[in-house]
């Protein structure tokens, strides 16, 4: 594989993110994603930087002969904090509902698999 696949795949398996995500946000089809990923297809300069935009890095941070990255130990202890005001009812029970399906969306992932396995698609 090139240094710039092994980057990738240390990168994303580190940070947990998976091939689809990737897909998604390049527009990349996953089966090419997927060879390029497993070294079995060259990646084109548009590919190099699609991906790595995903990513949030440009082409060059994952060009390099020793990249580091960071883990979510990196960042205990910081605070991360925004003002919006005064959030109306409204408002607050809107980010309680988005809060419960950042948590649960693994699960909400999995059910749709489920569903569409069961009706066999």
């Amino acid at each position: 594989m090139s240094k710039f696949t092994d980057n990738i795949n240390a990168y994303m398996s580190a940070k947990k993110i998976k091939n689809n995500f990737i897909s998604l946000k390049t527009g990349l089809d996953s089966s090419k994603l997927s060879r390029i990923l497993n070294g079995k297809q060259p990646a084109t300069e548009l590919e190099i930087s699609l991906i790595s935009n995903a990513l949030g890095h440009d082409a060059t941070y994952f060009l390099k002969d020793d990249i580091i990255i960071p883990t979510t130990d990196d960042y205990i202890g910081t605070v991360a904090l925004c003002y919006a005001g005064n959030p109306t009812a409204s408002q607050k029970d809107t980010f309680d509902k988005l809060v419960a399906l950042a948590e649960n969306v693994e699960y909400i992932m999995s059910a749709k698999t489920d569903f569409y396995g069961a009706i066999g698609v």
